[in-house]
């Protein structure tokens, strides 16, 4: 795989290696079957599993909108990880006592247990990847990432 120079001077024969959305589409893609592949083979659940369990490991208990709006998922599909969830007996549901119709959403003993064995080696996970860079290269790729999130949620341009 080529190595695009940048910054790139974008046209009409600009290459997609050099195009920045695409590129992190495909390193994003890359990534996701990575990780799908290393989380089959330590706890043999889903990442899309994974990142409810871990948004809800992280909180304790929580909501349908919390885990959504933490982990950018289709509402649609995050509804039908849960339900999915729900039936591996991995997530519980019940009511919210001070709004009716949200539900708390907590980890079963069965899903604590999980995502217990599953974290440190997620953990260990990140330090090999972030570990394929330099110092110098980690703290610029996070903060290139910061500035684009940023740039990304300013609707001035549309």
């Amino acid at each position: 795989m080529s190595t695009a120079i940048y910054p790139p001077e974008f046209g009409e024969q600009t290459p997609l290696q050099d195009v920045l959305t695409w590129r992190i589409h495909q390193v994003h893609s890359r990534l996701n079957v990575h990780a799908a592949k290393f989380l089959e083979k330590t706890s043999g659940i889903a990442l899309a599993h994974w990142r409810v369990m871990l948004s809800i490991g992280a909180e304790g208990d929580t909501t349908h909108s919390e885990i959504r709006r933490k982990i950018a998922m289709d509402k649609g599909q995050l509804s039908r990880c849960l339900r999915g969830m729900i039936a591996e007996g991995l997530v519980m549901a019940t009511g919210d006592e001070t709004d009716q119709r949200q539900q708390r959403l907590s980890l079963t003993k069965k899903g604590k247990r999980i995502f217990k064995k599953t974290l440190p080696e997620m953990r260990k996970r990140q330090s090999y990847l972030v570990g394929s860079l330099s110092k110098t290269e980690s703290k610029a790729i996070f903060s290139a990432l910061d500035k684009l999130e940023m740039a990304a949620q300013n609707h001035e341009f549309l």
